[in-house]
């Protein structure tokens, strides 16, 4: 019987519950006798008792305040107006009811100018903005007026508070929210401007759903994309040199200006969000800012595009068409056109067209075209075209042409037309017309031009290469160097005999039909003093006659020493022309005349003995100081394996 009674209790108390909550919370009934006590304890009893929460910021109510109520069955609202003496409005959200300080009209709303006449009228809108079809409130959403760039954004639960000042007793206040259709609101200037507006915003129209009807075949092949894992396994089978995995793993990507890690530190959350909610823009003749939002422009800077532009220390604006002029940073969400200058750093989250200059970088995220100047480094996320100087380096992540110089390294992740000099290295993927100048190494994909370094390698070449290492796959040009490796290329061993009685040998690298030589020769028999060596260096050329038969030639200069000792100069300046004839893969012999030019030393102590008669038949002979000149007509023979 007793567990019956207690259930029959429980079924009542929770119908009384359920009654109270379909009731609006204002209306809801209480009793209360509270003498002496924090306001924040009678609010908490004035919840308990009614069922429902507050809402309300540390600025809105003093909960250390202490208070009396008495109330037998009043309403909440009733009990609320007698605890805040009717300076505090109430908003019921689902079942929280929000507190916000009562806007109390003032006479001086109205601005009067010294003819009696109102020049500016000063509007307080408050209000809510809800879900049209939920009836939740929308946090996070902007409204703004146009002329004035006044801008507010919505709080928890969608409440709003919006201060425009204008020159007329009418303006229009456009609500703006990711994922919300545009609203308008056009407000009167009224009860000395304190306006209390609830709006109830629609959703964007969703896309429309593209029905699919099974997949659909094209004559045209498949392309795969140049950055796949597939293209670059294939790639690798045919290449012997070329692979920029390096490259694509370095740590640059495209992001928004806001992403940017000085976009973190200046430009607050009040400014990203009225930035992505708000789809309109608006151009100023001039702005000047301290730093965001400390400005003319204030919280919608970065929606503002301006001619002429001023930042004292750092700078967040929309675009720019004229000039900027910044102590430490200028940030542009949008496009440039003209001219920025800065401390530190220029960045652009559009095209920039123009000229950049910065203490330390410029960092564009779409296109650029012009001149970049930076004590550190220039990057550019779309296509470039222009010139870049950087103390550091220069990097461009797409097609780019024009001219780059930097201190350690010019970097095109896509191709460059142009010409890239840096102090260590440049790097030019994809295909390039252009010629790249480093103080150590070239790196590029398919070039039409030359590469100057100490190292230079290139998937695929047409043009020179001059280093002393030389790389690439294929190419179609001359390779100077002093060990060249390319896979189409001239790659043998050279063994020979000249009218001297020298025996040669050399390794002969490059192009097919441009060569590097490398060759040392001795006499024989060999002693440990008399020996006469040589070493040296030559370039040559290759013209092919058919798949037996071609003709070789090469000029190369040869340093005469005993046993590769020496201290005076006896240089061998000798031009080959030989037939060289294939006898199977991998070997072939050759033959033909040289013609050698001699200077020596006449204060060499075997200068008499050895290199005043070396030669035979001489055909021009000169004495002048302390060298002497003389010609002849000679001959070599031998054989090359590979």
């Amino acid at each position: 019987m007793r567990n019956i009674v207690l259930l029959i209790l429980s079924i009542i108390s929770f119908i009384n519950i359920d009654a109270q909550n379909n009731i609006p919370i204002l209306e809801r009934k209480v009793t209360i006798k509270i003498t002496g006590q924090p306001l924040g304890k009678v609010m908490n009893i004035i919840s308990e008792t009614a069922d429902f929460n507050f809402s309300y910021g540390n600025n809105v109510i003093k909960v250390s305040k202490i208070v009396t109520i008495h109330a037998d069955n009043r309403s909440v609202k009733d009990v609320l107006d007698q605890l805040f003496n009717g300076e505090i409005t109430y908003q019921q959200i689902g079942n929280h009811l929000i507190l916000q300080k009562k806007v109390i009209p003032k006479n001086t709303n109205k601005i009067q100018s010294s003819q009696g006449k109102p020049v500016k009228y000063r509007f307080l809108i408050s209000g809510y903005l809800r879900d049209a079809a939920s009836g939740d409130g929308l946090p996070n959403v902007s409204l703004y007026e146009k002329q004035t760039l006044a801008t507010s954004l919505s709080g928890d639960f969608g409440y709003y508070r919006l201060d425009v000042t204008g020159k007329t007793p009418d303006i229009s206040v456009k609500i703006s929210g990711q994922g919300l259709r545009d609203t308008v609101l056009q407000v009167h200037y009224e009860n000395n401007g304190v306006i209390s507006l609830n709006v109830n915003l629609q959703p964007l129209v969703p896309p429309v759903k593209i029905e699919e009807f099974g997949p659909v075949y094209s004559d045209t092949p498949e392309i795969t994309p140049v950055d796949t894992p597939l293209t670059r396994q294939d790639s690798v089978r045919s290449r012997i040199v070329w692979n920029d995995s390096f490259i694509r793993q370095l740590p640059f990507r495209k992001i928004k200006v806001e992403e940017t890690e000085i976009g973190k530190w200046f430009i607050n959350k009040y400014q990203r969000l009225s930035a992505d909610n708000i789809r309109d823009s608006f151009e100023r003749d001039w702005q000047l800012t301290f730093v965001p939002p400390v400005g003319s422009n204030g919280i919608l800077s970065g929606l503002v595009s301006n001619k002429v532009s001023f930042n004292v220390l750092v700078g967040y604006n929309g675009g720019l068409n004229g000039a900027e002029f910044g102590g430490l940073v200028n940030i542009l969400k949008r496009d440039m056109s003209g001219a920025q200058f800065a401390g530190l750093s220029n960045i652009v989250g559009g095209n920039a067209s123009g000229a950049q200059f910065a203490g330390l970088f410029n960092n564009n995220l779409g296109n650029c075209e012009g001149f970049q100047g930076a004590g550190l480094f220039n990057q550019n996320f779309g296509t470039f075209s222009g010139s870049q100087l950087s103390g550091l380096y220069n990097y461009n992540h797409s097609w780019s042409e024009g001219f780059q110089a930097a201190g350690l390294l010019n970097i095109n992740r896509g191709g460059l037309s142009g010409c890239q000099i840096g102090g260590v290295g440049n790097y030019a993927g994809k295909e390039s017309s252009l010629v790249q100048v480093a103080g150590v190494f070239n790196v590029a994909n398919k070039i039409d031009g030359g590469q100057i370094g100490v190292i230079n390698i290139a998937r695929k070449i047409r043009g020179f290469q001059i280093g002393i290492i030389n790389v690439a796959d294929s190419s179609y040009g001359p390779v100077i160097g002093i060990i060249n490796f390319i896979k189409n290329g001239t790659h043998q061993l050279e063994g020979s005999l000249n009218e001297l009685s020298q025996y040669g040998l050399a390794y002969r690298s490059g192009s097919e039909k441009f060569y590097s030589k490398l060759m040392v020769t001795t006499q024989l028999p060999m002693d440990t003093v008399n020996t006469l060596m040589s070493y040296g260096f030559g370039l040559g050329t290759n013209i092919k006659l058919s798949n037996t038969f071609r003709i070789t030639t090469d000029i190369g200069s040869y340093h005469q020493s005993f046993n590769f000792r020496s201290t005076h100069l006896n240089l061998l300046n000798r031009v080959n022309a030989d037939l060289e004839i294939k006898l199977m893969r991998g070997i072939s012999v050759f033959g033909g005349a040289s013609l050698n030019h001699l200077i020596a030393d006449t204060r060499d102590a075997r200068f008499e003995t050895v290199f005043k008669d070396m030669g035979t038949r001489k055909i021009w002979n000169l004495t002048e100081g302390s060298y002497n000149q003389h010609a002849w007509i000679g001959y070599q023979f031998g054989v090359r394996l590979f």
